[in-house]
């Protein structure tokens, strides 16, 4: 942090700002969230170094003893690499991390599921892209059976670009 007092040369940007004594350690985050009667939220928490709304609160402790809550912005701002690497690492973010995560698969599973089935007779028509036949029939697949067999054996990664491909496929014819 630059400065132009000669007393806070040196001096870590939260102890200047009177946050306690540095070092400083991570001991803890939780999300604080105002949920409003029509559903939207806000951030429930005041940073306490910028005094900034925030959502996600990160506890610091500093060597005396002082507890705060600041932002993970601010952590990074301040250039506290260990504080932040902690908080990266602390199940509270990797539960957080997880739980985007899942919401992004769920939406991707439903519009992928939502689009096969109202193009489900457009990707019947095709052949197989590989021209496979059914080994018990000899019948040749088609597109759909291919999109369903990929939808079936992909994860949460193949399922997006299989999304992104079956959208680019359709614009295109």
């Amino acid at each position: 942090m630059k400065t132009n007092s000669t007393e806070n040369v040196g001096k870590h940007a939260f102890e200047v700002a009177g946050l306690g004594k540095a070092p400083f350690r991570f001991v803890g985050a939780s999300e604080n969230v105002i949920t409003y009667p029509d559903g939207t939220q806000k951030a429930g928490g005041t940073c306490d170094y910028c005094g900034t709304g925030i959502r996600t609160e990160c506890f610091i402790m500093s060597a005396d003893g002082k507890q705060s809550k600041v932002g993970c912005n601010c952590i990074e701002k301040v250039g506290e690499t260990g504080i932040l690497k902690a908080y990266k690492s602390s199940p509270e973010y990797r539960a957080k991390q997880r739980e985007i995560r899942d919401k992004k698969a769920t939406a991707v599973f439903q519009e992928l599921t939502a689009l096969i089935k109202a193009n489900a007779d457009t990707f019947r028509a095709q052949p197989h892209p590989l021209g496979f036949v059914d080994r018990k029939t000899g019948v040749p697949l088609t597109y759909l059976d291919s999109v369903n067999w990929r939808m079936d054996a992909s994860g949460n990664a193949g399922r997006a670009k299989l999304l992104t491909a079956l959208k680019t496929r359709l614009i295109c014819s």
